[in-house]
């Protein structure tokens, strides 16, 4: 009986015991996903910026480089946006002008020297290099010249794709490195400005009644 009487006091003094240390227990769990969610977001964020920068390498691995331009609708968005040179050019633009280098300089190759990230927003400190043995881009005579453009280019990306591109070059250095005279240089960019308003004048109106 003394024994029985020892166990149930045992018992009755542990109890209280573990009820007390159960709450701490509990509310321990509960400040961990407190204390981690910050780290967590942190994370997300990382991820998602490294998500945009890899979009923004398929511009350069596998649009100017290889001359992938079936992966353009898979890259930017329909409604994307190009500025450069004071001047604003819609995708299937910015598009054309690019075909046009290529086909001007048919081993063109444009590098990503250096790729930062805040938010949506992918820099870049890129190298074009390649040699003019085509025509493009108002060049209708190959020269054999070797091209060395750097530049740099601020992209926003959004749900995946490219929404809006700020593009910063000297394309007249283009010009000024095949032996283009700067007459020809303005008349080319004058051209280009008249060809832009032309083509969006007529592609602007409305679809006749069928």
């Amino acid at each position: 009986m003394r024994t029985k009487a020892l166990c149930i006091f045992v018992v009755g003094l542990t109890l209280p015991a573990l009820a007390q240390r159960k709450p701490t227990t509990e509310q321990s769990i509960q400040k961990v996903p407190e204390q981690r969610r910050p780290q967590l977001q942190e994370l997300e964020q990382n991820k998602a910026t490294e998500q945009n920068k890899t979009v923004v390498r398929q511009v350069f691995d596998d649009l100017f480089t290889r001359g992938r331009y079936d992966l353009i609708g898979k890259i930017y968005s329909n409604d994307c946006v190009v500025h450069h040179n004071n001047r604003q050019y819609r995708l299937e633009e910015s598009v054309a002008e690019g075909k046009g280098w290529r086909s001007a300089a048919p081993d063109l190759q444009m590098v990503s020297e250096n790729i930062t990230a805040q938010g949506n927003m992918v820099t870049v400190a890129w190298t074009a290099r390649g040699t003019h043995t085509g025509k493009g881009n108002g060049l209708v005579k190959p020269t054999g010249k070797h091209i060395l453009i750097r530049g740099s280019s601020t992209f926003r990306v959004v749900d995946g794709k490219i929404v809006e591109v700020w593009n910063n070059f000297d394309r007249n250095e283009v010009f000024r490195q095949l032996g283009v005279s700067p007459t020809m240089t303005f008349l080319y960019d004058e051209t280009e400005g008249l060809r832009l308003a032309f083509n969006r004048m007529f592609s602007d109106l409305p679809a006749p009644p069928q």
